[in-house]
């Protein structure tokens, strides 16, 4: 059975190359841990502007098919998720999340289903809004690697579409390659290779046809040795960034970035980054 990728995963491998592993402008810890009874928890502490921002993160299981995530951050914002899987459906995920902020006294409730299947996967979201919920449908569906996928959300408040996206894409063992149109007026390409074991590289390209602006992207990872990964990244701007991951410990991950205009060698910013898990 071939069950292709989430609307919001589509082009993922591209993505990542360009979105994981960097850590620019602040110093974060993270540390992932499990309890005996299958509980995880994760606390997390980033140093940015001047200003710590902490959250803490614990999910667990009571039940088989049966999932409880609660976050708790510093600006005393909870969110909590209660998700059901393949128990309604094989193949169906229910997810309700309740978000508050006690400060501010607000509220906000989402319902967000996901079904997949072969040659299927499509999800539907609902804000639970009385005023009028938004909703946010995709559907992707693929066939001997090519894939095909689309986005809408509707504003049943104003009686809107506020978003249309469609995709295109072809995905086999070392390549993948997919193109969005959003709304009509911006068209986005992803180009994913992996050249070997150990090295990747990708490529965006962002194009609007109203502004007729254009940006392009490249980036690589290396993998220097079983505990080493080098990434680097450059836009059409010259902006380019730099990162090492190192597994200093078989529990301890540690990422040093750094970004600079390659065109005058200025603005640099650095950033370093702890992962932990115990």
């Amino acid at each position: 059975m071939v069950v292709p990728p989430t609307f919001s995963d589509l082009g993922k491998v591209a993505k990542d190359v360009f979105n994981k592993g960097f850590s620019i402008g602040s110093n974060k810890l993270t540390v992932n841990t499990k309890t005996g009874s299958g509980i995880a928890l994760s606390p997390t502490f980033e140093l940015k502007n001047d200003t710590l921002v902490a959250s803490f993160e614990s999910s667990g299981s009571p039940a088989e098919g049966f999932t409880l995530k609660e976050k708790w951050t510093s600006d005393n914002v909870t969110k909590t998720n209660f998700v059901v899987t393949d128990k309604l459906a094989k193949g169906l995920k229910v997810d309700l999340e309740v978000v508050v902020n006690p400060a501010s006294g607000k509220k906000s409730a989402t319902a967000k289903t996901a079904y997949k299947t072969d040659c299927f996967n499509g999800t539907f979201d609902a804000n639970l809004d009385l005023a009028g919920p938004t909703l946010v449908a995709t559907a992707v569906t693929e066939y001997s690697g090519v894939q095909g996928g689309a986005e809408v959300a509707f504003d049943t408040e104003k009686s809107k579409l506020t978003k249309n996206t469609i995709a295109v894409g072809y995905s086999q063992n070392d390549f993948n390659f997919v193109g969005f149109v959003r709304d009509l007026s911006l068209f986005e390409g992803l180009i994913h290779h992996k050249v070997n074991a150990d090295t990747e590289v990708a490529a965006k390209l962002d194009w609007n046809n109203q502004t007729h602006a254009c940006a392009f992207n490249f980036g690589a990872k290396h993998a220097l040795d079983s505990s080493t990964n080098l990434r680097a990244k450059i836009d059409g701007t010259g902006q380019t960034t730099l990162s090492m991951t190192h597994k200093v410990k078989p529990w301890l991950n540690v990422t040093l970035s750094n970004q600079l205009n390659a065109k005058t060698l200025s603005g640099v910013s650095h950033g370093i980054s702890f992962e932990a898990n115990l």
